[in-house]
């Protein structure tokens, strides 16, 4: 079961920016910029973002259209299955996080009235975790080719056709308690800046890009972090 712990992760103030789409306008001010660099500068300093992910992968023993029924009596469920991993041989299951810290901050900085600051802090935290999420998923599709099998794009639950109530399949899949990863009663994970994933194995999978995944998303007329591009995770 790999267990994957990175260094750190790294983002520059552009990164942040370009994320902003047509927002950045309006928000790429002096102030806003050096803000940023303060915050990017603590997260490094004082370790608040302690980023790690774990996965693993599980032999599909039976199906249907809307079900993966896995090895050890597990069952994935959703009417997406079909569209995003057909014809999967075996599915893996992975979650990741950046750690509760930039949350408490966040929390803080709203207490004590910095409300700026703590929306900064929290869409750095957010882009943060896309990045993670990105290594994670490059993680598996690496996995994929050691079995010599094409991997699907990621699906997640909250995706279009992924109901929310199958996180708590996918984190038990993923075994998401070894990396500090739990669940609400209301299926959200703990910590919040966590994310979970299922990838497809198979030959032929279908492939989809991150403009591609934001462009069937619910979401994606009202989110703020729509396609972002960020540097990713630096050793």
């Amino acid at each position: 079961m790999p267990l994957i712990t990175y260094p750190r992760l790294s983002l520059e103030v552009e990164d942040i920016a370009a994320s902003w789409g047509s927002r950045r306008e309006r928000l790429a001010s002096a102030r806003v910029t050096a803000m940023l660099s303060e915050l990017l500068a603590k997260i490094d300093a004082e370790g608040w973002v302690q980023p790690k992910a774990s996965f693993r992968v599980w032999k599909v023993v039976d199906s249907a259209r809307d079900w993966l029924g896995l090895e050890g009596g597990s069952r994935i469920s959703s009417p997406a299955l079909g569209h995003h991993l057909p014809g999967a041989t075996h599915v893996a299951a992975g979650v990741c996080t950046i750690g509760s810290a930039i949350e408490e901050h966040v929390r803080q900085m709203f207490a004590s009235s910095d409300r700026l600051r703590g929306v900064m802090l929290d869409e750095i935290g957010t882009l943060m975790l896309f990045c993670l999420g990105d290594r994670l998923e490059e993680a598996m599709q690496a996995e994929a080719a050691r079995y010599g099998l094409d991997a699907s794009a990621a699906l997640s639950p909250g995706d279009d056709g992924f109901a929310i109530p199958q996180q708590a399949v996918v984190l038990e899949l993923a075994a998401g308690a070894d990396i500090g990863v739990s669940l609400t009663s209301g299926g959200m994970l703990m910590p919040r800046k966590s994310l979970s994933a299922v990838v497809g194995f198979g030959l032929r999978m279908p492939k989809e890009s991150r403009a591609e995944r934001c462009e069937r998303c619910a979401a994606r007329e009202r989110c703020p972090h729509r396609w972002p591009r960020t540097s990713g995770v630096a050793a």
